[in-house]
Order: structure tokens, then C-alpha cells, then sequence
């Protein structure tokens, strides 16, 4: 029953979090750009979506482009993706419904590399018998974030969502849950055996990735996340799931970025970090548009 029930907790931080889960760094002098063109600017900062306690405070950069802000753009409803409404909906899209079942998608050896490993966090791997293999990869990766007091209670975003509701700041997103939801179903492309294979791969590793993560993300190294082996392995491992949970969504926020500058107003974007780095990344697409882009 225990279990089950940090299962469940884990699930509410699943859409929020696992679209950024692979790599979550940030970039040179601090994680925050101001972007502008001519009088009018906007803010754009690389978050990392699941942090501790002992990451706060954070870099005084956020604070100031923040207190700048009239408005606090994110990628989604932080609110609408916590509901139990809609962790019900990620549910049904993570598990089977037609009679498949986990055993049956998996190799037998790969099964059991599986199942030995959910032992060593004492899990029966019956929790998951209906899972779809993405899913499974998807919650364990949260879990190991989750052991390593690493949780979106603590993340950025999460961090200034709270802020923005208790000082009255507009608050909008960047994409809907529904929208976010679809791109997550591109984990659904990766082959199930490769899903599971890959995700004990990096379990392993991730201890040493956080330690880097921080040190990159305080210090900021923009260069250094784009040629990080996790997002070089993403690219070469998973290329259709980096193009839908990368690319495909930075070029759809460009369709609304550029037009932060048509207003008065003072908006402060926060995406991860993941989205920022790279010639496909939001901070190169603005340049390539016209648009003055400073690191603060």
C-alpha cells in the first residue's frame, strides 16, 4: 500500500517534470536572459524543474528578473497538472487497456533486469502489470529523483508559480496540459525493451549527473548542457523523442515569444533549461529573429 501511494504522489509531478527529466542544467553567467528589441524585453530563464531543499535560496538572477515582471509565463498550468483530475488522465494514457500487459511487452530478459532492480527498491513489479514500458521508465526516473530529495516542491518553476499567486502576478503558459500531454506520448515511440534498458542505464548514473547538474546550473554553462552525454545520447539514442519534446515545442513557443515585445508589459518565461541550449535552442531561434539576447 505504501507503495502504491508514493506510485501515485509521483504521478502528479509526472507531465511537469519528465519532459525535462534527461537533462536539467542551465548555462554561463547565470540561468536568465534578458531578450529584447528596441525599448521592450522580456526575461527568459532555464529552470530546473525538480529541486531540494538545500538548492534554495536561488540564484539572485530569478529574483530579479521576477520583481521586474508584470507577468510569469511557464510551459504549462501548474495548477491544472496537480489536480487529481488530471493525474487520473495521465494514468489512463500510461497504462494498457486492451489487454497487453507489461510481461507481454517485454523480453523475458529484459523482464527480469526489471524486475531484480524494483527489488532492490522493494517494489513487486505486479504494481506495474499493466503499465505501458514508457510509463514504467517515466515513474521510475521520478522515484529516483524522488529518493535523492529532489521534487518539484522545490523545482523553479513550482517555486515561482507560488510566488506569482500570493503576489497577484499574471500567469499564463506557454502550452495546455493536453498539449503537453501529447508530447510526452513520444516516450511511446522509443521500443519498450530500449525504454526500460536505457532508464536502468542512467538510474545508475544519476547521483553523479545531479552533482554536475547543480554545480553547471549555479555556475551556468549554456555550452556545456548541449554537449552533456545525456542530451548527446538523447539526440543519437531517442532522436523522435528529442524532435516531440524538444524542437517541436521550441518552435511552437516561437510562435509566441517574439510577440512579448509588442507590448508595455514585462514578461518572465521560465522553461527548462533543455529548451535553451543548442542551435535548435529558444535562445538561438530569438538571436536568429533580430532579437538583442543579454545574460544578466
Amino acid at each position: 500500500m505504501e507503495n502504491l501511494v508514493k506510485l501515485k504522489k509521483a504521478l502528479l509531478l509526472v507531465i511537469f517534470v519528465a519532459v525535462n527529466l534527461l537533462v536539467q542544467s542551465a548555462c554561463a553567467q547565470s540561468s536568465v536572459w534578458k531578450v529584447s528589441k528596441g525599448e521592450h524585453y522580456f526575461y527568459i530563464g532555464g529552470t530546473i524543474h525538480v529541486l531540494t531543499a538545500g538548492d534554495h535560496p536561488l540564484p539572485d538572477e530569478f529574483s530579479i528578473a521576477y520583481n521586474d515582471a508584470d507577468e510569469v509565463i511557464f510551459e504549462t498550468d501548474l495548477e491544472a497538472v496537480s489536480t487529481e483530475q488530471y493525474q487520473s488522465k495521465i494514468m489512463g494514457t500510461m497504462t494498457y487497456s486492451d489487454g497487453r500487459t507489461l510481461a507481454s511487452e517485454l523480453t523475458a530478459e529484459t523482464y527480469a533486469q526489471l524486475e531484480k532492480f524494483l527489488g532492490t527498491r522493494d517494489i513487486p513489479i505486479a504494481n506495474f502489470s499493466t503499465f505501458q514500458p514508457w510509463g514504467v521508465a517515466l515513474v521510475l526516473s521520478i522515484m529516483e529523483y524522488q529518493r535523492l530529495d529532489m521534487t518539484g516542491e522545490f523545482g523553479v518553476d513550482v517555486h515561482f508559480n507560488h510566488r506569482a499567486l500570493q503576489d497577484k502576478k499574471i500567469i499564463s503558459s506557454l502550452e495546455t496540459p493536453d498539449e503537453q500531454l501529447t508530447a510526452l506520448l513520444a516516450m511511446s515511440l522509443i521500443d519498450p525493451n530500449q525504454s526500460i534498458d536505457i532508464t536502468l542505464r542512467d538510474i545508475e548514473r544519476l547521483p553523479e549527473f545531479i552533482n554536475k547538474m547543480r554545480t553547471t546550473w549555479r555556475r551556468g554553462d549554456l555550452d556545456a548542457l548541449s554537449k552533456s552525454q545525456l542530451v548527446v545520447q538523447m539526440k543519437e539514442e531517442m532522436p523522435a523523442m528529442y524532435q516531440a519534446l524538444v524542437t517541436d515545442r521550441n518552435d511552437h513557443w516561437m510562435r509566441v515569444l517574439p510577440a512579448l515585445t509588442d507590448n508595455e508589459g514585462i514578461e518572465f518565461v521560465m522553461v527548462g533549461a533543455m529548451h535553451l541550449a543548442g542551435e535548435e535552442g529558444l535562445l538561438s531561434l530569438l538571436n536568429q529573429q533580430g532579437f538583442k539576447v543579454e545574460q544578466l
